[in-house]
């Protein structure tokens, strides 16, 4: 076990039932404070959540002496003319400007000479006085446990000219040790930016412990006038194995002296990747086509070799450790501008291989948020201009920011809230240069937390039971509740029902990953389904400098299939769902295994009884494809027993194809169901209300999901048959009666009962016959009545396949138009490898009716072959006949 020079979390693989997580606002705390129905404010004041704050002047910056309370006699409206202020002041002289400590009581933001005061925002005055020149702010621990911290800093007015000494000294303590210092000034004097962000990491309190916000003068110079600093201090304590540090992380990965781990991770603490990444030279990051991102989005390569020294420890280039590199301040000091367990990383200037990436794939499923302050920590030379900072999760950029000293900017605060991830599904910080590399060391913290709310997740409930199920390929899922999962094989994702169960092997491959295996194939053969028996994302030593093989994590499934020409040859892990309801599913899978020659990579997928509601191509032997892909689902109905797959496919071969997978769901609703109502534009002749097609829609109960037909006769006057209506539609049931009604119409006027069907053995799987659009001219419009007024609605549209003027089949070209927003096919149903279904959110109009068009993308021909209305519809009332007898 690697030696630790932080204490071990003690963590959990499954979200917690409640979440222990507490925040406490020194802002709202000191509104509260001062506006109780007192005039003599507490000091010390205890919040409502149980934080003990102290409001501080201070003869020294460092708190270690000559500090006084402020008196707890000030007055109501202090510090603002307009009520809009209140807090604490000078002992004798409550409306004196210094020191001080306010806060904008009035709940709205007041406009500054600088950037705006929000409500509940601090303002700390620092004084001309050098007998207390510091305004301080302090969070004393209460309750021992996991605490983090953030802090924002702004300066509030800016001077006529930027005088030396303009601005404020800010510095952040914990444990009475200094964390970080730095100057905040509009003025844009040498040092300095006009706002400083700060995250404390993660770190174990005991109670009576603090963390203390202070603002002074800058240096030794006299107080300016201007120097009323807008400060946010938020102290959270963490619920205990649900965070995730990226100082804690680095910090233990480079615990020993030995060869660093990279990737470094536990079943308990996640995985930690320190990468390079590859990028198109020159390439605008946030101008990326999707094209362009799936191509290079995961073109992230392990980085080789150590760099140390000073107190810093962590990974470079190369053996050399040069740029880009990664390292973590492994001591209790601030060290080169470098808070204690911050990491410091650094880029190269070239675009193609200069990028620093850091890495985190959670070990559990579940909600996410984050938290990353990035900072630049020297200004450098008049060469320096900063890095651009990139917050990706699941290979998205969700939030990014341009950090410099040089701008006066250097630090930026991004986050993300509660994103459903699936186990290893990465969330990734990209650090790039600016143009230019020199000076940039950038100062990075991330904390990551899983948040309250559970999901039934495969990979921590496999791990939890095979140790003492081992050979067990049925196993429960860890919430319980008669959920279960089970490995073994199918023929493909889009077959039906069969399932052969899996065999188990523990002997097999054990020495490349450690595994427990299951397979189908006789004497070991693939397709195999397994988890890593170690406690760390590795591989066995022996193939350690493979490079060409990736370390699997310790909850991941590492799958390969079979030759795609044998029956069982997709490794399937199913889950059986324990109550009726409508559930979403998550899974993430990537490429462990690179092989240019012969491999091609796997198609992972989601199933139903219904269909294949996500898939994609995951593959590193190619460019064509992304080397690592998540998938999501949701709407899927599901009944009590209903199954949910995750497949993966091979390709055309399956040589080197090993594959890691996770797979989650949870229950999206099950309680108060919508109404389905389904149409088929089945074509003419027909006989009877429903339709043929026995299959189901995107939503519904697969085993009794009825589709409406649109069935008309050719025996209509074709002068009349350019439009068509049907009503009195029937649920998904095939017996609840709705008066809903549709309309489809040709708006060239030419007959409408022209349905058309491909050449023989291309018809889809889905429904057979449809309205067509010969080109982008041939538009028809459609209209569904009766519905609820002004209601919101769930709208699927299908469309299979078109065929061009030389009879060769075009895959989904329809295009539709619903509320001013027109869509290609997006989504896979019940067709292998084509994009055959529409989605739009869609609301009534005051007639109650929703109304659309469709139409062909180009000068080929497209099919529109019937849709799915999900939502609350009015109750059915008769229609009679009224008989008149004169």
């Amino acid at each position: 076990m690697r030696n630790r020079i932080l204490t071990c979390l003690t963590a959990f693989l499954f979200v917690s039932a409640a979440c222990a997580r507490t925040v406490y606002d020194a802002g709202v705390a000191l509104r509260k404070n001062c506006t109780a129905a007192t005039d003599a404010y507490a000091n010390p004041y205890t919040d409502e959540n149980g934080g003990m704050w102290s409001y501080i002047r201070s003869a020294n910056g460092t708190i270690s002496g000559g500090t006084q309370l402020f008196p707890g006699n000030a007055v109501r409206n202090y510090g603002g003319g307009d009520g809009s202020l209140a807090g604490f002041g000078t002992a004798g002289n409550p409306s004196a400007l210094s020191p001080s400590v306010k806060v904008n009581i009035s709940g709205v933001a007041l406009n500054t000479a600088g950037e705006p005061l929000d409500a509940d925002e601090m303002l700390l005055f620092p004084s001309g006085d050098d007998t207390y020149p510091y305004s301080c702010v302090r969070f004393t621990v209460r309750e021992a446990g996991w605490y983090s911290a953030f802090m924002s800093f702004h300066d509030m007015a800016k001077q006529a000219s930027a005088v030396e000494g303009s601005g404020v000294d800010i510095r952040v303590m914990a444990k009475g040790e200094t964390q970080v210092t730095g100057i905040v000034s509009l003025e844009g004097v040498d040092g300095s930016t006009k706002r400083f962000d700060f995250q404390l990491p993660v770190r174990h309190y005991a109670a009576g412990e603090t963390i203390d916000v202070i603002v002074g003068r800058n240096g030794s110079k006299s107080q300016n006038a201007n120097d009323d600093t807008g400060v946010k201090f938020v102290v959270t304590k963490e619920d205990e194995g649900a965070f995730y540090d990226s100082g804690i992380a680095m910090t233990n990965c480079v615990a020993s002296d030995a060869a660093y781990t990279n990737p470094y991770g536990t079943a308990k603490d996640g995985t930690w990747y320190f990468l390079r990444t590859s990028v198109p030279t020159g390439s605008d990051f946030m101008a990326w086509t999707e094209a362009e991102f799936e191509q290079h989005s995961a073109s992230r390569i392990a980085t080789q070799g150590t760099r140390s020294g000073n107190g810093f420890k962590g990974f470079g280039n190369n053996a050399s450790a040069q740029s880009p590199y990664v390292v973590v301040n492994g001591t209790a000091a601030l060290k080169d501008a470098t808070a204690p367990c911050e990491i410091q990383a650094h880029p190269n200037g070239s675009d193609t291989t200069g990028w620093t990436t850091i890495r985190f794939r959670p070990p559990a499923s579940g909600y996410y948020s984050g938290s990353v302050v990035a900072r630049d920590m020297n200004k450098g030379s008049s060469s320096a201009n900063g890095v651009d900072v990139y917050l990706l999760v699941s290979e998205r950029v969700v939030s990014s920011a341009y950090v410099s000293l040089e701008e006066f900017a250097s630090t930026a605060h991004l986050t993300f809230d509660a994103r459903l991830l699936a186990a290893g599904e990465p969330v990734d910080i990209v650090i790039s240069p600016h143009g230019n590399a020199a000076s940039d060391a950038t100062g990075i913290s991330a904390i990551f937390r899983r948040e309250n709310g559970a999901v039934y997740d495969a990979g921590p409930s496999f791990r939890a039971y095979r140790g003492a199920n081992e050979t067990a390929h049925v196993f429960p899922d860890a919430l319980g509740g008669g959920a279960q999962w089970q490995v073994g094989a199918k023929t493909n994702a889009w077959c039906g029902a069969q399932f052969w169960t899996s065999a188990y092997n523990g002997a097999l491959d054990a020495d490349k990953y450690g595994c427990a295996w299951w397979v189908t194939g006789n004497n070991g053969n693939a397709p195999r389904i397994a988890m890593i028996s170690s406690d760390y994302a590795s591989i066995s030593e022996r193939y350690i400098s493979t490079s060409l093989l990736l370390a699997a994590a310790p909850c991941e499934f590492v799958a390969q299939p079979n030759n795609p020409n044998i029956q069982s040859a997709s490794p399937t892990l199913r889950a059986t769902v324990s109550a009726d309801g409508i559930y979403r599913a998550r899974g993430y899978a990537r490429d462990l295994n690179q092989n240019t020659a012969t491999g091609d990579g796997v198609a992972f997928s989601v199933a139903t009884a219904g269909g294949v509601p996500a898939t994609a191509v995951v593959s590193r032997d190619s460019d064509d494809f992304r080397y690592e892909a998540g998938l999501a689902a949701d709407r899927l109905w599901l009944r009590e027993g209903e199954r949910l797959e995750y497949v993966v496919d091979p390709r055309t071969g399956s040589a080197s194809d090993a594959m890691g997978f996770s797979a989650c769901y949870e229950a999206e609703q099950n309680d108060a169901l919508p109404s389905v109502v389904n149409i088929d534009i089945t074509g003419s002749d027909g006989v009877g209300r429903f339709s043929a097609h026995g299959g189901p829609g995107r939503e519904g109960f697969s085993d009794w999901n009825r589709w409406n037909a649109m069935r008309y006769s050719s025996k209509i006057d074709e002068s009349k048959a350019a439009s068509y209506t049907i009503s009195n539609l029937r649920e998904a049931d095939g017996t609840t009666k709705r008066n809903v009604t549709f309309t489809l119409r040709r708006e060239s006027g030419e007959n409408i009962l022209k349905g058309w069907s491909p050449a023989a053995g291309n018809a889809p799987a889905m429904l057979a016959i449809w309205a067509k659009s010969e080109s982008a001219d041939d538009v028809y419009s459609f209209t569904l009545g009766k519905l609820k007024p002004n209601t919101a609605y769930t709208l699927y549209l299908y469309t299979s396949q078109g065929v061009d003027a030389d009879g060769a089949i075009v895959p989904g070209n329809g295009r539709f138009t619903v509320g001013g927003e027109t869509k290609g096919a997006e989504e896979t149903w019940n067709l292998k490898d084509e994009k055959v279904l529409v989605r739009f959110a869609a609301t009534s109009d005051a007639n109650g009716e929703i109304s659309g068009t469709f139409a062909s993308a180009d000068a080929n021909a497209a099919a529109f072959n019937g849709l799915t209305l999900v939502g609350e519809l009015p109750d059915y009332e008769p229609e009679g006949l009224l008989i008149i007898v004169r």
